[in-house]
């Protein structure tokens, strides 16, 4: 009957709206912001894919994180906001965070700046992160470690600023070139995990070396 029809049609266009997704890939070098179907905002960082459906469906908000995104989450406690990564799921109703979750790194991290967020590690093991934690879990080896840090250092960066606090200078380096889409060669191994302590704030590529 009619009434009918129209339910089928109804359920037909929630299929399609469920299967079409975004995709943004920002190349290395690159920063990119966009604002979700549900009011969400993520801050991508260079060489980063975040896959995401075009209109939320459904009982949870899910995405799909390759890289590094700073996720501010708009409020639903009853459509919780799912990350996914390789081997982690981020799990949020209305907060702040950033996953790092870069493929050719073995340590996918999640730091936590407001609220509260669950972090499952497949099916048996699941954390609780609050403002001020940081979880690094090593995929290759199913390590993981919480601590308590200073949050911003870990997501300066879409704010346009570098923070290292007594990070091993090939670190550093590593983060530099991912910046500014360059290649830096440490030849004298032996300084490459010395600390290093700074703040650049948009300063060239020049004035930081």
């Amino acid at each position: 009957n009619q009434g009918g029809n129209l339910v089928y049609k109804d359920s037909l266009v929630q299929a399609v709206e469920k299967a079409v997704f975004n995709k943004v890939t920002v190349p290395r070098g690159g920063e990119f912001k966009l604002t979700l179907s549900d009011g969400t905002v993520v801050h991508l960082n260079s060489e980063t894919v975040l896959s995401y459906p075009v209109r939320f469906a459904g009982d949870t908000r899910e995405v799909e994180l390759h890289g590094e995104a700073y996720f501010e989450v708009e409020s639903d406690p009853e459509h919780p906001f799912i990350v996914q990564t390789d081997g982690v799921e981020v799990s949020a109703v209305g907060t702040a965070f950033n996953v790092e979750a870069y493929r050719n790194d073995s340590i996918v991290a999640v730091t936590m700046a407001i609220g509260k967020v669950n972090v499952s590690l497949g099916k048996q093991r699941v954390f609780s992160l609050v403002s001020g934690e940081r979880m690094g879990y090593n995929v290759n080896a199913s390590s993981c470690r919480i601590e308590q840090i200073d949050p911003y250092k870990w997501y300066a960066w879409k704010d346009g600023a570098l923070v290292f606090r007594n990070d091993p200078l090939e670190y550093v380096f590593k983060k530099i070139g991912q910046t500014f889409n360059v290649d830096i060669v440490l030849k004298d191994t032996a300084i490459a995990h010395q600390p290093y302590r700074a703040t650049f704030q948009q300063e060239s590529l020049d004035e930081i070396l």
